[in-house]
């Protein structure tokens, strides 16, 4: 009998293991009352705004006429104007790290997106004030800066979740008006006795652009200017808010961007390849006591300069290993020491295999290190149009030795090691649909500075965005641009993984295998990837035994990715080998104890034991971990119905069924509605009647 049971729920789980397979450095922390107590920080409330990919030549402040932003240039009325602010990196994540640590990304070590986070060691800003006895609070407009990213630290309100009416469960972002009204919303929840410091990121001006109305009507030719249009009445909110909660003289208030947008100069479409000042100039407005009004600094300004500028208005100490510097002299005329500026990125040589790119910057020259490298007289050529290396060597060797020093990489230096960390697939669905089309982070990478230069991939960029942001173009017509591109370019990690996604959606699954095996033998970065996407489509086929192997080659090439490792389990059950099975699911466990899915699958081994306690534990465990893990919902509740638990069978079926996704589980639900009407059948004919 109980085998009979068991014989039950193993089918209902085979049918999911289907589904599966396709598918600066911190002190110690001081208590609050203690750091309230010290005497030298002065109360201040602390409101710091960052909007997503802005360029400064796009706001009124900074003189550009065709655009309305009405209350960001009465900011910068009331405070100071950054005129040459710069960023360290152009991509969101990492740009985020510098602005709250006060460290380039050499130190904090985010470097790009995908698989990478803010370790817990790095000082943030909102751990410095939430120990000095501030209330902290973080609303974001994008997953692009979620808690995963590691920039939660410190705040102990930190809502980043993108869902909200009429968007779907999945949404990796929201409007700038949904974000202030969160953010608008803490505001009055707060106590005028505790100071605040609260950080609001929105997400607008970022790519895709789509304003909504009325800014889509009036700026139709120029829809990133919509976006900043509307974005800028938003904040108009904002401060509003801000000023009624807490007066200007009691508020430090800092609005700047995490970079700039590139509109087709030098051949880049939006940001991350290069590291010109269409994409590193940002926009800086700075108001409050000790700030004065209506100044603008002609003095370059970095990001990591944010942190010891409001720390120091603050009245505390810039923390040990911050490589920014205090603003503040420069409020009342004096000088700082922010000469150089350094500037990064290494999203070429992740995603593309091109070598990475490494700058440093002064208020004249800006020195790119590249395989051919380049020197900009910033004050005659500000557009960066004229490489003037050859005529200025010594400038250029300058900032070379700056660079070396800062960086200890260069001619006759090791070459960097960088280390990643794989993501989950939710976490790359989400990126993809916010526009970054590259976050597939090798876990190992050495940085030599050496393989293609960047500059001459130029069209091989301009197909990619025909590829990917063109609407006109059909599926068929993206695949063709995107083949072209790898002609063009066959050692590219980006090619392959565009190109093999288009013909998998197109269902050309044999044409997409072609492809992946391609890039094995061109050995091309991030091949991990590539043997997980193989392994899907051998198990869409029912090639078992092939979806094994190329699974097991993906952990090898990266044994910490658990993810790849929990399908590798499932593939193995699949065939019946509980033993590599079993193996496999307890190295995830010893990496991570709370990895809900191994436990999940632990518990039908346990089945498979006729162990059911076992298997109620594990299954129980597994939801407590993840409440979102829809089959233990199923094999809890099958495992409860065979038990003749009836009442805790119809509450776990009724949870998935409220929370399952009617796409990727739509030949799950009616067959667990068709169990939960048995079960609640069974519970009323065993419910005593009537004396």
């Amino acid at each position: 009998m109980r085998i009979r049971r068991t014989r039950t729920i193993r089918r209902h789980y085979s049918f999911l293991l289907c589904a599966f397979l396709v598918g600066c450095q911190s002190p110690e922390k001081e208590s609050p009352q203690k750091a309230a107590a010290v005497p030298a920080w002065r109360p201040l409330n602390v409101v710091v705004v960052t909007i997503d990919t802005l360029r400064p030549d796009r706001l009124g402040c900074y003189g550009y006429s065709k655009i309305e932003t009405p209350n960001l240039d009465r900011l910068a009325r009331k405070g100071v104007l950054f005129e040459h602010a710069v960023s360290q990196v152009p991509i969101t994540p990492p740009s985020h790290a510098s602005i709250f640590t006060g460290t380039y990304p050499t130190v904090h070590q985010v470097r790009s997106l995908g698989g990478f986070s803010l370790d817990s060691s790095h000082l943030t800003l909102a751990t410095i004030l939430q120990q000095k006895g501030w209330q902290t609070a973080a609303f974001v407009g994008s997953t692009a800066v979620a808690r995963v990213t590691g920039l939660n630290q410190g705040f102990q309100t930190y809502d980043d979740k993108m869902t909200e009416p009429g968007l779907s469960r999945n949404s990796s972002q929201r409007r700038a008006g949904r974000v202030v009204d969160r953010a608008i919303d803490w505001l009055h929840q707060q106590s005028d006795q505790t100071p605040f410091f609260l950080w609001v990121h929105v997400y607008d001006p970022h790519t895709p652009y789509d304003p909504p109305s009325p800014f889509k009507e009036k700026y139709t030719a120029r829809p990133y200017d919509g976006e900043i249009a509307y974005t800028d009445r938003e904040l108009g909110r904002l401060f509003v808010a801000v000023e009624q909660k807490s007066p200007p003289e009691k508020t430090l208030l800092a609005v700047l961007s995490d970079h700039g947008e590139s509109l087709s100069e030098h051949g880049e479409y939006s940001q991350g390849v290069f590291i010109y000042d269409s994409t590193l100039l940002i926009p800086w407005i700075m108001t409050g006591p000790g700030i004065g009004a209506s100044r603008r600094i002609k003095e370059q300004a970095r990001t990591i300069d944010l942190l010891p500028t409001l720390i120091d208005l603050l009245g505390g100490e810039t923390p040990g290993g911050c490589q920014g510097v205090s603003l503040v002299p420069v409020f009342s005329g004096g000088r700082v020491r922010t000469t150089y500026s350094y500037a990064e990125s290494l999203l070429p040589k992740i995603d593309m295999g091109w070598t990475e790119l490494r700058g440093m910057r002064t208020d004249k020259w800006k020195y790119i290190r590249a395989p051919r490298s380049e020197l900009y007289d910033l004050e005659s050529d500000p557009k960066e149009a004229i490489n003037v290396i050859q005529r200025y060597p010594a400038e250029a060797e300058k900032l070379e030795y700056q660079l070396r020093k800062l960086t200890a990489t260069g001619a006759g230096k090791p070459a960097e090691k960088v280390h990643s960390k794989p993501i989950s697939e939710e976490t790359e669905e989400q990126l993809r649909s916010l526009g970054y089309v590259w976050s597939w982070a090798p876990l190992r990478l050495e940085l030599t500075g050496q393989g293609i230069d960047p500059k001459d991939r130029v069209h091989v960029l301009e197909l990619l965005e025909e590829a990917t942001n063109d609407p006109r173009k059909t599926l068929s017509q993206r695949i063709q641009l995107l083949r072209q591109a790898l002609t063009e370019d066959p050692t590219n990690s980006m090619i392959y993984l565009l190109l093999g996604n288009g013909y998998e959606t197109s269902h050309r699954e044999d044409e997409a295998l072609k492809i992946y095996q391609n890039a094995i033998q061109q050995r091309i970065l991030g091949l991990n990837t590539i043997y997980v996407r193989m392994a899907k489509i051998y198990g869409r086929h029912g090639k078992v035994d092939a979806a094994i192997l190329a699974f097991e080659k993906a952990v090898e090439m990266n044994p910490s990715d658990l993810e790849t490792q929990n399908k590798l389990a499932m593939a193995y059950l699949m065939r019946g080998q509980i033993g590599p099975a079993e193996r496999t699911l307890k190295a995830i466990l010893a990496l991570n104890e709370a990895d809900a899915q191994a436990h999940n699958s632990l518990g039908w081994i346990a089945l498979r034991k006729q162990d059911t306690g076992t298997a109620l534990k594990e299954f129980d465990r597994a939801l407590r971990l993840n409440p979102k893990l829809m089959e233990a919902y199923i094999n809890l509740g099958m495992l409860y119905k065979e038990r003749g638990d009836y009442a805790q069978a119809r509450t776990c079926f009724e949870s998935f069924l409220a929370k399952a996704s009617g796409t990727a589980y739509k030949d799950a639900i009616p067959k667990i509605q068709r169990e939960l009407a048995l079960v609640t059948q069974k519970q009323q004919m065993a419910r005593p009647g009537p004396n």
